[in-house]
């Protein structure tokens, strides 16, 4: 079995509104429910991503209960998430049936372990690193933001399109990346197979390869 970070890269907002009532004169109250308001209304979320340190404020020792307090008890889903090569795991949603959702795998167990690895994978999500990639990206964007080509297998099996190695790249090897084609009707045996091609293979270019999933992991 490859090691856990390849194994888990092939898989795959708070609201609140504020109403006021009382007496006295019109003014005071409106001043008085805008007052509650705007000590009652949370923070926007953070959807920025530091790969190897943080994933909006989840961190390598953050807790299913410090999820919870971040976004909200009822942002959080239990979930059985699955990992590759027919396995699953425990573990939660956050966000969760939106796009802007991404799941948790804890090293230990759900309540008592911390993060293993975190999972984007619902195109037009609000998340992205702060280098700048996101689902939906292209690959002619990602090799801009990595500042030249990368490696990535071939298709047709479980790990296809799994980028493998930045090659030398900006981008932290925390963050790991599966694409899918635009074209797969151009899936051919000379993009396909457990082999590493680079992302300046006109062969694979021709996909037209774009981010399906992203993967982050911690520095422990």
């Amino acid at each position: 079995m490859r090691k856990s970070t390849t194994r888990f890269a092939f898989w795959a907002l708070l609201s609140l509104s504020a109403a006021a009532c009382g007496s006295g004169p019109e003014q005071s109250a409106g001043q008085g429910a805008e007052e509650e308001k705007t000590a009652e209304e949370p923070a926007a979320p953070d959807f920025s991503i530091e790969p190897g340190i943080r994933v909006g404020g989840i961190n390598a020792g953050s807790t299913e209960a410090d999820v919870k307090a971040l976004y909200g008890e009822g942002q959080v889903q239990f979930r059985s998430v699955y990992i590759g090569e027919g396995e699953s795991q425990p573990g939660i949603a956050v966000f969760p049936n939106t796009p802007d959702e991404l799941e948790i795998v804890w090293d230990i167990a759900a309540a008592t372990g911390k993060p293993e690895f975190i999972r984007i994978s619902k195109e037009g999500a609000a998340w992205r690193t702060v280098q700048g990639v996101s689902v939906g990206a292209s690959l002619e964007e990602l090799e801009k933001i990595n500042g030249g080509p990368f490696s990535i297998y071939g298709f047709g099996w479980d790990y296809g399109g799994l980028v493998t190695d930045w090659q030398g790249g900006n981008l932290n090897p925390h963050l790991i990346v599966a694409m899918a084609p635009a074209r797969p009707e151009l899936v051919g045996p000379e993009v396909s197979g457990d082999q590493a091609f680079s992302s300046a293979d006109p062969n694979i270019r021709a996909l037209k390869l774009r981010v399906s999933s992203m993967v982050i992991t911690f520095e422990r």
